[in-house]
C-alpha cells in the first residue's frame, strides 16, 4: 500500500511539472506553478522559509519522500529504472568523499555566485532543461499536428503552436544530462541521487534522524536478499540486516516485496537490534526470486526520456520573411523584474520555466558568457507585452520578482537604439511608420522634411525596452531599431 500511494502521488506531482513545461496554452502556468516553486533550491532562493522548512519537517518525519515523490528527477530515474527491471540491485558504499565532494562545489558556486556550476547539478533545474527543450518541442510538435487534422476537417479549435529551439547550451545540457543520467539510472537505479545529488546529500544528512524509516526485525528475516535485490538505493545491506537512512529515498519497494515481514516502515524501536548500514563492511544476497508483478503507472510516463528537437519551424502555412538576425547587445535585456543581469546570475538556476512559459516567444537561454543557461530576451519573434507578468509569476528562484501589469507599463528592461544606415526610409527611400505605430509607450517620432520618407527618432529616457520596434522592423537581416539593455532596471 505505502508503495502504491508512493507511486501514485509521485506520478501526479511528476505530471504536472511536465505540463507546466509542455503547456502551449498557457492555461495551466499559473496554477500550477506552485509546484515549482516547492522545490528545494528554488525555494531556498527565494527565501521562501515555509516551502524550506515544511521540506526539512517532510524529511525528519518521513525520510527523503522529497526524492521519491516530489522531485521530478528523481521520479524520472524511477521511470527508466523500472523499465530496465527489478530485481538486479545490490548493496554499494556510501561513496561519502564524492557526495561531499559534489556538495561542497555547488555550495561554494552558489555562494559565490557562479551559476553555470549550481546550475547543472541543481535537480529540479536539470529536469526543466530536459522538459523545456526536449519534451516541449515534442509536445507541441504534436498539438500542431493535431490542430492540422483538425483544421481539415473544419475544427479550428486547436490552436498551433510555434515550435523552435531557444537556446543552444541548454539543449546541449539537457541531452548530456538525458545520457548520463539515463545509463546511470538503466544500469544502477539511484545512484545519481545517492551519491551525486547535492540535495540528496543535504536531505540525506537529515533523514538519518527521520522518525519514520525501513528497518529489518532480525527475527522474522530469513535471509532470502529480496529487500537487497528490489533497493534502487544500493543502501540495503540483506546479510548485515542493516539500511543506510541516510541514502534510502523512501520508495517502499523494499517494504513491497518482503514476503515474511520482516521489512517494514515505521518508527525506530529502541533495543530492536536496528543496524545502520554505513557501518556494514560486508555485501552478500541469496533467496529465490519470486514471479514479478509489473505496474505501468510510471512506465506510462517514459516518454519523456525520448529526446526528440524540432528546429525553428512555423505552423503558420505562410511563407517567411529573410530570417531576421538577433543584433549583438551591448547589455542584455532580462525580464521585467529581474532588476539587473548581475541579480539574475545570483539567483536563477536555469530552469528554463520562464522560457517556456512566456506566451510571446520573447525569452530564451544565453548561449554564452556567464549567465550561459539563464533567460534573456529576443524581439525576432514577438515582444513584451504590457499586460503579461507570466515569466514573473512562474520563476520559482525568485529571481524574477513579481510585480504587476501596471509596474511593468513604468519600468524601462531597455532603450531603443536607431541605426540608421539598416532603415529602410534610407536605404530604400520608401515611408515607413511599422515601429512608430506600434510603440505602446509613443515614444517613437518621425521627423523630417514633408518632401522625403521622414525617420524615427526615439525619446530614450522615456522607452520601456518592450521590443515592438525591434519585431516589427522590416529591414533584414538586422533591424534598423533594436534594444539595448540597461544596467539597473528602473521605474519612469
Amino acid at each position: 500500500m505505502l508503495r502504491t500511494i508512493r507511486i501514485i502521488l509521485a506520478s501526479v506531482c511528476f505530471a504536472a511539472l511536465c505540463l507546466l513545461f509542455v503547456d502551449v496554452s498557457g492555461v495551466f502556468s499559473p496554477s500550477l506553478a506552485f509546484m515549482a516553486k516547492a522545490q528545494f533550491v528554488p525555494a531556498l532562493l527565494a527565501g521562501s522559509v515555509g516551502a524550506v522548512v515544511g521540506l526539512l519537517l517532510l524529511t525528519l518525519i518521513f525520510g527523503r519522500v522529497y526524492c521519491s515523490v516530489l522531485c521530478p528527477l528523481g521520479v524520472m530515474q524511477d521511470v527508466i529504472g523500472a523499465r530496465a527491471g527489478r530485481y538486479r540491485y545490490r548493496y554499494s558504499s556510501p561513496r561519502t568523499l564524492l557526495r561531499l565532494a559534489v556538495f561542497f562545489v555547488f555550495a561554494a558556486s552558489l555562494l559565490a555566485g557562479v551559476p553555470l556550476v549550481f546550475s547543472l547539478l541543481e535537480p529540479y533545474s536539470a529536469f526543466g532543461r530536459i522538459a523545456a527543450d526536449l519534451l516541449a518541442p515534442l509536445w507541441a510538435t504534436g498539438n500542431n499536428a493535431l490542430a492540422w487534422a483538425s483544421e481539415r476537417a473544419g475544427n479550428y479549435g486547436v490552436a498551433p503552436a510555434m515550435v523552435w529551439q531557444k537556446g543552444l547550451a541548454a539543449l546541449a545540457a539537457a541531452v548530456a544530462t538525458l545520457a548520463i543520467i539515463g545509463v546511470l539510472a538503466w544500469r544502477k537505479g539511484r545512484l545519481w541521487c545517492t551519491a551525486v545529488c547535492p540535495v540528496g546529500t543535504f536531505l540525506g544528512f537529515f533523514s538519518r534522524f527521520a522518525l519514520l524509516r525501513p528497518r529489518i526485525e532480525e527475527s522474522a528475516c530469513k535471509n532470502c536478499g529480496l529487500c537487497e535485490k528490489v533497493c534502487k538505493s544500493g543502501c540495503i545491506d540483506a546479510a548485515a540486516q542493516a539500511v543506510d537512512t541516510s541514502r534510502c529515498v523512501a520508495c517502499f519497494d523494499c517494504v513491497d516485496v518482503c514476503r515474511h515481514g520482516a521489512m517494514s516502515y515505521g518508527p525506530r524501536k529502541a533495543g530492536s537490534g536496528e543496524k545502520s548500514a554505513a557501518t556494514s563492511a560486508e555485501q552478500s544476497s541469496g533467496g529465490s526470486k519470486p514471479n514479478t508483478v509489473r505496474r505501468g503507472m510510471l512506465a506510462a510516463l517514459v516518454g519523456v526520456a525520448v529526446p526528440g528537437i524540432a528546429f525553428g519551424r512555423s505552423a503558420s502555412p505562410i511563407a517567411a520573411l529573410t530570417r531576421k538576425l538577433e543584433p549583438e547587445r551591448a547589455v542584455a535585456v532580462v525580464p521585467p523584474g529581474a532588476q539587473s543581469v548581475h541579480e539574475l546570475s545570483a539567483r536563477c538556476t536555469g530552469c528554463q520555466l520562464c522560457v517556456s512559459a512566456c506566451p510571446n516567444q520573447v525569452l530564451k537561454s544565453t548561449d554564452n558568457g556567464g549567465g550561459m543557461l539563464q533567460p534573456t530576451m529576443g524581439f525576432e519573434r514577438g515582444y513584451c507585452r504590457v499586460n503579461c507578468v507570466t515569466c514573473a509569476d512562474v520563476c520559482p528562484a525568485g529571481a524574477i520578482r513579481p510585480i504587476t501589469p501596471a509596474q511593468k507599463s513604468s519600468m524601462q528592461i531597455g532603450r531603443a537604439v536607431i541605426n540608421l544606415d539598416r532603415c529602410i526610409t534610407v536605404t530604400d527611400k520608401v515611408t515607413c511608420t511599422a515601429c512608430a505605430k506600434i510603440c505602446p509607450p509613443r515614444v517613437i517620432n518621425l521627423v523630417g522634411p514633408e518632401d522625403a520618407p521622414k525617420k524615427p527618432v526615439v525619446d530614450a529616457e522615456r522607452c520601456t525596452g518592450c521590443g515592438a520596434c525591434e519585431y516589427v522592423c522590416p529591414a533584414r537581416p538586422f533591424a534598423a531599431i533594436y534594444v539595448e539593455g540597461v544596467a539597473e532596471q528602473r521605474r519612469i
